[in-house]
């Protein structure tokens, strides 16, 4: 049996630590005064019909949604050149990342003010949560965007065809096979003893073709911790990840498709517990491994989409104090599926999908799992000027019974010009089961005695915004609200030493307003902002820890024939932490350089925090310095 310390060991070395952020000095009016229309011809670019798969699962054209979705592709990511994901995600309207410290430190992504577990992030279509955790959600901090094609976001409870709870759904697309062959090497190296080495290849004919990509991150990190003051030690960080892919077709109509994701990574960080003494000490080491796969079926022509899917996801987590272990955990989750779409009709679209998961949970201690099946329907139809989409999802959870969430939402072009105006809005509704590990540690003899039985969260929200322009030129206004009911939070009281998973009745509450916009002023000027304020209550009347009331973030681009350029900037302020005292406001400023040696030979450089603020986004923990990076690019 383990003693109270150790569970409290146990819980401060698993827990990621709530995080914050910051204000920058780039006047609201410098972000979006410039959204005016500029000459200039891009009418190639605003034709363009791009689909997103996030909203239903399956392609969907964009301007066809009534549900906020942003999307971030690969040129993006290599001219920004983040290593990470929750950099990009930090970006996004309506997104705010904090993180305790450095590269490959716990890090905590909460959309409208939603926390990350109640977030689905899939990857290839397979969700990559970590059933090991605390509160089931991915390890955010261990996902590089070196293999990455695509990152799509829905923001709010509109995640009805995933089962996705208030946070919304993330999905990220890998680097996918084509015909013939390519491949590309990238290396990148850094203060702070980084080193970046990355590989892809992907080639193959019509019927049969496939990737692989493989990225290796070092660091020797910095110090993560504040308090790490006397002969203070750098945190450093490993991560290697390889994603691969490949396609079969099997006549006109039918094709089978394989993908395999693995992630390994060793985290060094402050503020774990001595074995043997239970004494604070700062050698402290996280290693996390991830494993998953998913092969499907697929058959469709004209009328008919169809997949049929199974897919399976293993985590290992171990934590290490002074090179001995601490705590260990396992965590397994596996899902068939099938998702079918009729378009009987132009304007007519009916999806229908089932999935059948089990989650399992090993924490040293016992053997948890948990099964749950879900059956779901979308009906789509073309409307005036528009499109209206109705959907359900029926669910039975093993621990929480059954479960009815649906989503509405509508499109309409109210303005036919060079610069339409287009009305989207949206309603729908969604529930998390609490996870096995917050029933299994609320069972244990070392939470509080009168530790909550807990129930299910519901949650619940909507939007409202209008559209202003067309791809190129267009400025974005989204109004939400949403609710969670039943709220869950863990508790630690540093005198009794009692910790356990606790629940809040009635609701708290997000509402807010985001605003984003793009200008191409010309063939190679763009320009990109947003911001966001979201005020946050929690069923006590209390702004809900680390969430800024202000968020925003700001890109200018510059492409030319052999030179690219990018400068960023962010900020977020009015955050509090987890007692309600205010923090630091944050800011941070990003540019990034490419420059084309040849056809093959690109030489690439970065700065991350030009400006070396060093303001913390979490109590106690310290922000990336300024750093430089140089690196190049080679297509093979």
């Amino acid at each position: 049996m383990l003693s109270r310390q150790r569970l409290r060991l146990l819980l401060e070395s698993a827990m990621p630590h709530r995080c914050t952020a910051r204000h920058i000095p780039i006047a609201i009016a410098a972000i979006f005064a410039p959204f005016v229309w500029a000459d200039g011809d891009d009418s190639a670019t605003a034709k363009l019909e791009e689909t997103v798969i996030v909203a239903s699962r399956v392609p969907t054209p964009l301007d066809r949604l009534g549900v906020s979705v942003s999307v971030t592709d690969r040129q993006t990511l290599e001219l920004l050149g983040y290593n990470d994901v929750a950099d990009f995600l930090d970006l996004q309207p309506g997104v705010s990342v904090t993180r305790d410290g450095g590269p490959g430190k716990a890090a905590a992504v909460r959309i409208r003010g939603e926390e990350g577990f109640r977030t689905r992030i899939v990857l290839d279509g397979i969700d990559i949560a970590d059933p090991s955790s605390p509160q089931v959600s991915p390890r955010i901090e261990h996902l590089l965007t070196d293999g990455l094609q695509r990152i799509e976001v829905l923001r709010g409870p509109q995640g009805l065809a995933f089962g996705a709870d208030a946070g919304g759904v993330i999905a990220m697309t890998t680097r996918q096979p084509s015909q013939g062959i390519r491949a590309s090497f990238a290396a990148e190296g850094g203060e702070n003893g980084f080193s970046r080495l990355g590989a892809f290849i992907a080639g193959g004919t019509r019927v049969l073709k496939g990737s692989l990509s493989v990225t290796d991150l070092s660091t020797d990190g910095f110090n993560a911790r504040a308090s790490d003051s006397q002969d203070p030690d750098r945190d450093g960080y490993d991560n290697t990840t390889a994603h691969g892919t490949a396609i079969l077709s099997v006549g006109d109509d039918w094709s089978v498709s394989g993908s395999f994701h693995e992630i390994d990574g060793s985290n060094q960080y402050d503020g774990c517990f001595d074995t043997e003494t239970f004494a604070v000490i700062n050698a402290c080491t996280d290693d996390y491994v991830q494993s998953a796969w998913r092969v499907a079926a697929r058959y469709q022509n004209g009328l008919v989409d169809s997949t049929l899917s199974y897919e399976q996801s293993d985590t290992e987590r171990a934590f290490f104090s002074a090179g001995l272990s601490a705590f260990s955990s396992e965590g397994g989750h596996e899902e068939i599926s099938w998702i079918g779409t009729l378009t009987p009709a132009d304007g007519h679209r009916i999806t229908l999908g089932t999935d059948a998961s089990e989650m399992s949970l090993l924490d040293g201690q016992e053997e948890l799992s948990r099964d749950n099946l879900g059956f779901w329907g979308e009906y789509g139809v073309d409307v005036l000027a528009g499109a209206l989409t109705v959907g359900a999802r029926f669910d039975d959870n093993d621990d929480f019974g059954q479960h009815t969430s649906w989503r509405i939402s509508l499109q309409q072009q109210l303005i036919d010009a060079e610069a339409p105006l287009v009305l989207k809005g949206s309603i729908g509704t969604g529930f998390r089961a609490p996870s096995p590990f917050e029933i299994s540690y609320n069972k244990s003899p070392y939470s509080f005695p009168d530790a909550d039985a807990l129930r299910e969260e519901k949650s619940e929200g909507w939007e409202l915004g209008v559209l202003w322009g067309l791809s190129g030129r267009q400025l974005e206004l989204t109004w939400f609200d949403q609710e969670v009911e039943n709220e869950i939070y863990y508790y630690f009281d540093p005198t009794t030493f009692y910790s356990g998973y606790l629940q809040d009745t009635g609701s708290s509450n997000s509402q807010g307003l985001e605003f984003a916009g793009e200008l191409r002023v010309t063939d190679q000027w763009r320009l990109s902002a947003n911001a966001t304020w979201n005020e946050t209550e929690s069923a006590t009347n209390q702004q809900r820890p680390y969430r800024p009331e202000w968020t925003g973030a700001a890109t200018v681009e510059w492409q030319g024939t052999w030179l690219s350029a990018a400068i960023t900037g962010r900020f977020a302020k009015d955050s509090v932490d987890t007692l309600g005292a205010a923090m630091p406001d944050t800011e941070r400023l990003d540019g990034s350089l490419i420059a084309a040696v040849s056809d093959k030979l690109r030489l690439t450089a970065r700065m991350e925090n030009i400006t070396d603020n060093r303001d913390a986004q979490v109590r106690d923990y310290n922000v990336m310095p300024r750093t430089v990076y140089l690196g190049l690019r080679y297509d093979l």
